[in-house]
């Protein structure tokens, strides 16, 4: 068997394509996986994958199950499961994911929530002073800013003992 012929298992099989030189005006919604490489203008939704690639360009609202980004996008962006902004991508506007990898050189400008299902994740704040000669205590060179419910949960040192 050539290497063509292999199939794989893992529901990636790209089901539609616009390519470079490509622009669409309007809503797109379907199924599986979709991969922009040119412009498009509009609404995307879709539990499937969305990739775009270097030369896409996407300006409304996306919403999707998973994010894989090289291009340009402008506008409300929301993710149920992953995001990943590859070293050329540029997201400006919103963007609402549980998972965010970014690549160094890929640009985020606007807002960012990290959410967990659909309550967003309580931020814990922590600064530390690790160098130095000072006589302060361990204790006092960290400090913690923390929510009431979660002040239990966190350590001296910042960590706390609940799963991501």
């Amino acid at each position: 068997m050539g290497i063509f012929s292999k199939k794989k298992s893992d529901n990636s099989e790209l089901n539609a394509f616009l390519g470079v030189g490509t622009e669409y005006r309007g809503k797109l919604d379907f199924v599986g996986t979709v991969r922009i490489d040119g412009r498009f203008e509009g609404e995307i939704s879709t539990d499937g994958d969305l990739i775009l690639g270097r030369k896409a360009s996407i300006t409304g609202t996306v919403k999707v199950g998973r994010l894989t980004s090289c291009g340009r996008i402008e506008g409300d962006v929301v993710v149920k499961e992953r995001s990943m902004l590859e070293k050329t991508s540029v997201l400006t506007g919103s963007l609402k994911t549980p998972v965010l990898v970014v690549e160094k050189g890929a640009v985020i400008e606007g807002s960012l929530a990290m959410t967990e299902g659909s309550t967003a994740v309580r931020p814990k704040v922590v600064t530390a002073d690790f160098g130095g000669t000072s006589s302060e205590t361990e204790e006092s060179r960290v400090e913690v800013a923390e929510t009431e419910e979660s002040k239990d949960e966190v350590a001296k040192t910042g960590s706390d003992n609940t799963s991501i």
